[in-house]
């Protein structure tokens, strides 16, 4: 192992578990009493989806979880809450065009280092979407994202030694839907989709490559290929999906179903994925509403037995590593929360929400993250055994109208470690949001939500023989922000 490869290996965790693209944005109150996922747990509006907002199939796209022939050819991807009477006139027009534009500006102070030394960031995004509906019952639609961060200097890496780009672009969805018969509803392409009823911890989420990340500023992951089948029936939602990323063969494909049933106040589904590559599991989730409560739960059972499992020690003077094993079983992680609404006054309604995630399959020493990293088995939020979410959101507070706080705290039981955050947004002339937030880290040095590297002099030998010289990565202390965004 080389030195710079080291160095990489340190920077990839500081910048993974503490760096600036946590820095999450407030959320926007949902109209009725009781706010949306996003609204309690301050995930926010994808900005790609603040005027295009586009069924995916999972629960979180229909209140009552199942997508109606409306949601899949209307309005749906035309600003949020498009009337019904109007849709004749979109399709006398039938291309819309918009995006959304997203200003951020980041820093970073850690626990260690001159003040000339912290980090700061401008990654910007510009969302772009092209949404055809040539008649009622075939729709296209793509979205693309530009990310530039003027702060990126000639010269610049990333943290495994790879050139930085001033700017990229990406690709988030591009999808054909028709149906047949309008019984079966197809979906062919790239679509963003998301399962699972919990709020911030979604081990059922099968169908994308990567979890959620709970404090980035929004879910950045982009759609996933596929071609999927929709088959509603009464109070049911049928899917089966066929998953063609990176399969570039016959025998490659994955494959994944979900049975939804929803019924009076509550939804059940039941779900599942398998494939060349890919690790066979199944899942429940459950939602329901109790009074002033919201009940969310979701299990899923993964086959992990050639999972690998670290123990040992990493003692990087002397370059000693841990050893590994197989999992040699099947795994089940569970995640479970509440969400309870109040009024403290006649006017004013606000809500605590409290979640907690086991995961069997979660590191026990945190002295191991590094190695975890370098073997590609670090997840964020998904590394230690327990974690537990607590929420306090207040919308519209008194005359504030189109003002929301959002004040949160996660932590990784498992090693102590702890992250709080206050969220603040407000609308300006009606069509310009205004974002602050400070998160704090703290706990156990070195853990997860705190991490921290001291590494001393290493003398060559066979495994390094460059050696290394001493070096540390700071542990993040104060994260803060502004955002400004505006519909396109």
């Amino acid at each position: 192992m080389k030195r710079h490869r080291i160095a990489a290996l340190t920077s990839l965790c500081a910048l993974a578990l503490g760096g600036p693209a946590w820095a999450g944005e407030p959320a926007v109150p949902a109209s009725d009493d009781r706010p949306d996922e996003d609204a309690l747990f301050g995930g926010g509006d994808d900005p790609a989806d603040a005027d295009a907002a586009t069924p995916s199939g999972g629960r979180d796209d229909a209140g009552d979880g199942r997508a109606s022939e409306d949601d899949l050819f209307g309005g749906g991807s035309g600003p949020i809450g498009t009337p019904v009477a109007t849709q004749n006139a979109l399709l006398e027009d039938p291309l819309s065009v918009g995006g959304q534009l997203y200003l951020r500006l980041a820093a970073q102070v850690n626990d260690r280092g001159s003040v000339g030394a912290q980090t700061l960031s401008m990654p910007n995004i510009l969302d772009v979407y092209l949404d055809a509906r040539p008649e009622d019952r075939v729709r296209g639609f793509f979205s693309g994202r530009l990310y530039y961060d003027p702060t990126v200097a000639d010269g610049d890496t990333d943290a495994l030694g790879n050139a930085k780009d001033k700017a990229r672009v990406l690709v988030d969805q591009l999808w054909i839907k028709t149906d047949i018969a309008r019984t079966v509803f197809v979906t062919v392409g790239q679509e963003r989709i998301k399962w699972g009823a919990s709020r911030i911890w979604n081990p059922t989420d099968f169908v994308n490559a990567t979890f959620r990340d709970p404090l980035a500023l929004f879910d950045e992951r982009t759609g996933v290929p596929m071609l999927k089948l929709q088959i509603p029936v009464d109070t049911w939602n049928f899917y089966l999906i066929g998953l063609l990323g990176g399969a570039s063969h016959f025998d490659e494909p994955g494959f994944a179903f979900r049975v939804e049933k929803a019924f009076s106040a509550s939804e059940f589904s039941l779900s599942g994925t398998a494939g060349t590559g890919r690790k066979t599991a199944f899942g429940a989730d459950l939602s329901t509403a109790l009074g002033p409560f919201d009940l969310t739960a979701e299990v899923a059972v993964s086959d992990e037995r050639d999972t690998a499992r670290y123990s040992g020690t990493l003692d990087l003077a002397t370059f000693t590593t841990p050893t590994s094993e197989p999992y040699g079983t099947w795994a089940a992680r569970f995640s479970a929360g509440l969400q309870y609404a109040f009024k403290p006054n006649d006017d004013d309604v606000q809500y605590l929400g409290l979640e907690y995630f086991y995961n069997p399959l979660g590191a026990k020493d945190p002295d191991l993250y590094p190695w975890l990293v370098f073997n590609g088995d670090f997840v964020p939020f998904y590394l230690g055994q327990h974690y537990l979410a607590l929420i306090w959101s207040i919308p519209a507070p008194g005359s504030w109208d189109e003002a929301t706080f959002n004040l949160s705290n996660l932590g990784n039981l498992s090693d102590k470690t702890f992250v709080t955050r206050l969220d603040f947004s407000v609308l300006l002339h009606t069509k310009l949001r205004f974002e602050a937030y400070a998160q704090v880290h703290y706990g156990h040095r070195g853990g997860e939500l705190r991490f921290a590297l001291d590494v001393p002099d290493i003398p060559a030998i066979p495994e390094l023989p460059d050696g290394v010289e001493a070096f540390s990565v700071p542990a993040p202390a104060v994260l803060f922000g502004v955002n400004l965004r505006i519909s396109i």
